[in-house]
């Protein structure tokens, strides 16, 4: 018989589009509480299952549905449609429930981590307003309005039927929280050492997280830094140059937050059972993904893509005909079943792209071409190569000297971020829409007027079960089709 509580936690996530409560954290938790203790889950039993949970997911739907968009994999299962811009409605639903769900976790953890008097909880409260802002940025450049501030309060407040916050207003209280977090996290509260399990990104290290956060910070504030009505140029140089002390940022690859897939149990790579023939099944690389790394001579190549024929790498055309399946050539290597950095949340490349395009834009008065090479350079390194510096950056892709104008430049260091947020969840989606700095190829079958789609609809449980609150959300962002811009790219 379910309980009070039971029944309205899952009234709510009924709402939320989600199909079942029960999940991986359950398991979790029933190893790591003391039977004798408190009912209430633990921080350190909820972090491990959260970030397994959200890293796992999020990786399965970028094969899915990112990849397929930006042209890094394209599918030869002729009726699967995100290689043509085209969307079914029921796609929105897994990762509405994916991230509702574990935002209940995170949540909880900064609760009970504040009911807790022991040492070093709060660094747990910290981490909690990271992951919280993570989650929600995920959630709002995904749909665009969504419920946040009155989200997930089904059992502490019995709201079943939460507002949609305006994408501003959700950023604008990410950024609150991320301010938090490094206010908690600069009191280097250490976690006991019997609890550095709980966490298999950093170890509960609190110097390491306040990095993360504040890195997370800067992509959030440049995802936003073109609107005029908020202050993001103002944080950017603040964090940067004005205040740099106060926001360390990740300094080196040992500071990227990445679920290093162990290979033991639970931290596997959701790939890591799949059949070698399923891994590669309905997909081969893309011409643009292919082309752009033969053209730069990249050494990250052979690490990601097989050889089409001996010593030739392929890629097949994206946006193909419906009914015209061209021929498959690279494949992703199968090492990449295993490969612990698909486990990837943000990386120190990513900050350094980040910190270039802020130079470039005259957002910080750094010069902007040291950030570029450092990133290209880290990402590099961070999957096993090393690049020839004299040589690669005179490769006129990879070039930004002087005589490139500013819109080249700009494309290529989105060219690179593109490569650095590899299997990233939704994050090259996302920049693209923000920048449109990548030369995509225009496939002969795009559908949706030849136009990348600009978020996923809301599940359709959602406009059932919270209809009033959905009605004003719809108007709010002009319809709930593809094509309605969120507030970021208007």
């Amino acid at each position: 018989m379910k309980t009070n509580r039971d029944k309205i936690f899952f009234s709510f996530f009924i709402l939320m589009a989600v199909a079942a409560l029960v999940s991986c954290t359950k398991k979790y938790v029933d190893i790591n509480t003391n039977p004798n203790a408190s009912t209430a889950a633990s921080p350190q039993s909820l972090l491990a299952p959260t970030l397994m949970n959200l890293v796992s997911g999020n990786l399965g739907r970028n094969v899915r549905i990112n990849n397929e968009f930006m042209q890094v994999t394209v599918t030869t299962a002729d009726s699967r449609e995100f290689h043509r811009y085209e969307v079914k409605p029921s796609e929105s639903d897994a990762q509405w429930r994916l991230w509702y769900l574990q935002l209940t976790n995170i949540r909880d953890i900064y609760r009970n981590a504040e009911k807790t008097q022991q040492a070093g909880y709060k660094t747990f409260q910290g981490i909690s307003l990271i992951l919280d802002a993570w989650v929600g940025s995920l959630l709002t450049d995904m749909y665009g309005d969504v419920p946040y501030s009155e989200s997930n309060l089904g059992y502490e407040e019995q709201n079943l039927t939460p507002v949609f916050d305006s994408q501003k207003s959700i950023y604008e209280l990410i950024f609150n929280k991320l301010e938090a977090a490094d206010t908690l996290l600069k009191l280097n509260a250490a976690v006991p050492s019997e609890f550095e399990y709980a966490d298999p990104i950093f170890k509960c290290s609190p110097d390491l997280w306040r990095r993360f956060g504040n890195s997370l910070y800067l992509r959030l504030l440049m995802r936003v830094a073109h609107k005029t009505d908020i202050d993001a140029r103002e944080r950017i140089y603040k964090i940067v140059e004005e205040q740099a002390a106060n926001y360390p940022l990740m300094t080196d690859n040992s500071g990227s937050a990445i679920l290093k897939f162990t290979g033991v149990t639970p931290f596997q790579s959701p790939f890591a059972t799949t059949r070698d023939f399923d891994f590669n099944g309905d997909k081969g690389y893309s011409e643009f993904f292919i082309n752009n790394l033969v053209t730069l001579k990249d050494p990250r190549l052979p690490v990601w893509a097989t050889e089409a024929s001996l010593g030739v790498y392929g890629g097949m055309q994206s946006g193909y005909v419906q009914g015209n399946i061209p021929d498959r050539q690279s494949t992703l290597q199968l090492a990449l079943k295993t490969e612990p950095l698909l486990g990837n949340i943000m990386n120190y490349a990513e900050v350094q792209f980040l910190l270039a395009e802020a130079a470039l834009k005259g957002y910080i008065s750094k010069p902007y071409r040291p950030y570029y090479q450092n990133g290209v350079k880290a990402s590099v390194e961070l999957w096993g190569k090393t690049i020839d510096t004299a040589t690669y950056f005179k490769t006129p892709l990879a070039s930004i000297d002087s005589a490139a104008t500013d819109t080249d430049k700009l494309k290529r260091i989105h060219l690179q971020k593109y490569f650095a947020m590899m299997f990233t969840d939704f994050q090259q989606w996302y920049e693209y829409r923000r920048t449109g700095a990548l030369d995509l190829y225009i496939g002969p079958g795009l559908q949706n007027g030849s136009k990348m789609p600009s978020r996923m609809v809301y599940p359709t449980l959602v406009q059932t079960l919270n209809r009033a609150n959905y009605d004003k959300a719809v108007a709010a962002m002009g319809g709930n089709g593809i094509n309605q811009k969120v507030w970021w790219q208007q």
